[in-house]
């Protein structure tokens, strides 16, 4: 099959298999814009002529953040893409820290496919951390994560030249972008930066939790909802709903919160997310909506 067919086949199967998820900054851009970029920069520092390698590239997120399988994967595409994409699967159960850690420790020993892929993910999703940040990240905040960064990157170099060199100059016009409060350019081209805003004055928050299981909620589920955000705010309204999402009706939870915090507005919605086994909880504030991830790295 030739080379462009097995790209564009993979190309609809990510599509597919991310057709439902977003990017977590303020933006909620199409997760699929994230892995073409990744896709691209790959191709480009690489000059394209693997093909396994870019289909790893588009698809180096598919086991960790789909249903898809590695038995899937390897069926659709072969044994070496699968490979390249587990070695860049963490293992989802361990802590945020713990898995952080384990990826600094594993980059050196990953092979030069994998590392260059990680290395496109890691500018790709630093220049989010400008463009479109998730809601709540402060200076310092972006300035850790791009310290992590860093180290991960150092711990796999010497795989493409190229393709580190476009990190280091990403991770020079990042951190000017957070400390200076710089204009951020992507390769020479000034990009606009969004951001969740709060505008002056108590807003009201709306918290949805979307029942992403599809299953029936009890008293249960209401009273231990209500408990939850009681913990933190004073008055919560909270009502039952029927929605339709990913193609199905579903029962699903409301609460409005009046306060002056989207720093706390998110950590809550992160804290549903673990406590009712939630992908994302949603957050509405002046009618434009995000949503929030239990793990909300970028």
């Amino acid at each position: 099959m030739p080379a462009v067919t097995e790209l564009t086949r993979a190309l609809a199967y990510a599509a597919e298999a991310h057709a439902n998820q977003r990017r977590k900054g303020a933006a909620q851009e199409p997760y699929i814009n994230h892995l073409i970029e990744v896709l691209d920069l790959v191709a480009r520092t690489t000059g394209g002529d693997d093909t396994e390698l870019l289909i790893a590239a588009l698809l180096h997120d598919v086991i960790e953040d789909t249903p898809r399988s590695v038995d899937d994967l390897r069926q659709a595409f072969g044994a070496r893409v699968a490979g390249i994409v587990v070695e860049n699967s963490d293992d989802m159960s361990l802590p945020k820290d713990e898995r952080r850690r384990h990826r600094i420790a594993a980059m050196a020993a990953k092979s030069e496919a994998a590392r260059m892929v990680k290395i496109a993910d890691v500018i790709s999703n630093l220049r989010a951390v400008v463009v479109s940040p998730p809601a709540g990240w402060g200076s310092d905040r972006k300035l850790g994560y791009l310290d992590g960064c860093r180290h991960l990157v150092d711990a796999g170099r010497g795989v493409n030249a190229a393709l580190e060199a476009l990190f280091d100059q990403t991770a020079h016009d990042v951190e000017c972008a957070i400390r200076d409060q710089a204009a951020f350019e992507i390769e020479g081209h000034a990009v606009a930066v969004r951001h969740l805003e709060n505008a002056v004055g108590q807003q009201v928050h709306i918290l949805y939790l979307p029942n992403t299981g599809c299953r029936p909620l009890t008293e249960e589920d209401v009273d231990s909802f209500c408990a939850t955000l009681g913990h933190v705010f004073p008055s919560v309204t909270v009502q039952r709903a029927d929605a339709m999402f990913e193609g199905r009706r579903r029962q699903i939870l409301l609460a409005r919160v009046r306060t002056d915090s989207t720093d706390a507005i998110v950590a809550m919605a992160q804290r549903l997310c673990i406590a009712f086994d939630q992908r994302f909880v949603g957050v509405e504030v002046d009618g434009r909506y995000v949503r929030i991830y239990a793990d909300d790295t970028a």
